[in-house]
């Protein structure tokens, strides 16, 4: 028996030598960015940098909105804030070509042809490689964010090693209650946490009637005497036609 278990344990041990190991991705530290480098945007909570899950969450943010600019794929009117993304530096050249990302919902893309260090020409292993992503706040988020009692939410997902699972998860949050966002001319504030309890009190008493006005419901609301009572005289009048009719038929 001795002799068995000995060949068993030298089996086992070729194998884990000889078995595929799975190579796990080295991640990068993400960083916070802001279009606006005189609104820096607060402080943001940053959870699970360096990990396959990252959550930026702004709970106060002093944002200031800028013109749309397609050249550098600000397609609206906006406040921008967003991160930069660094690609794993374990990975080789031709499979960071391959890598590819999205955005929420949205088609895959290249991480290669986005990437910001290719406007320097930075094709060498040893530069790190990244891409700057970024989400858009207008007055518009905020309010919709307020009525539905939800953050405004940002996902950037990433397959780095190209087999087609997510290797990487970015969500970023926008916290309406804490957002000052200021209007592109001037230093107008568009949305502050006033603006933010407004909204919430013209929601909550839209979805809420007054009192007054149940009442006014409960009374136009049929009693169930009143309905019984209306329903027996259809009844006997349907019954003396029926038989007055018939009186008439055997004359």
């Amino acid at each position: 028996m001795k002799k068995y278990n000995l060949i068993g344990y030298i089996l086992l041990l070729i194998g884990f030598i000889f078995i595929p190991q799975v190579h796990a991705l080295k991640l990068e530290n993400i960083t916070v960015l802001n279009a606006n480098d005189s609104y820096k945007g607060g402080t943001p909570e940053v959870v699970g940098n360096g990990t396959s899950n990252v959550t930026i969450t702004y709970n106060a943010a002093n944002l200031k909105i800028v013109p749309a600019d397609m050249g550098i794929g600000r397609t609206i009117d906006a406040a921008w804030v967003g991160a930069q993304i660094v690609a794993p530096k374990d990975i080789s050249i031709e499979t960071l070509k391959q890598a590819t990302y999205k955005s929420g919902n949205s088609e895959d893309q290249l991480f290669w042809n986005s990437q910001d260090t290719l406007k320097q020409d930075y094709n060498e292993q040893s530069k790190p490689h990244f891409i700057n992503v970024f989400g858009a706040v207008i007055e518009e988020h905020l309010e919709k964010a307020t009525i539905e009692n939800k953050m405004i939410t940002y996902t950037w997902t990433f397959d780095w090693d190209h087999n087609g699972e997510t290797d990487q998860t970015v969500t970023m949050k926008i916290n309406p209650t804490g957002v000052v966002l200021q209007a592109k001319e001037d230093d107008t504030v568009l949305w502050n946490f006033d603006k933010y309890e407004e909204v919430k009190k013209a929601n909550e008493e839209k979805e809420e009637p007054k009192e007054e006005e149940k009442e006014d419901k409960k009374d136009d609301v049929p009693k169930t005497g009143d309905v019984v009572g209306a329903s027996a005289i259809a009844f006997m009048s349907l019954l003396l036609s029926g038989i007055y009719l018939m009186k008439q038929y055997r004359k």
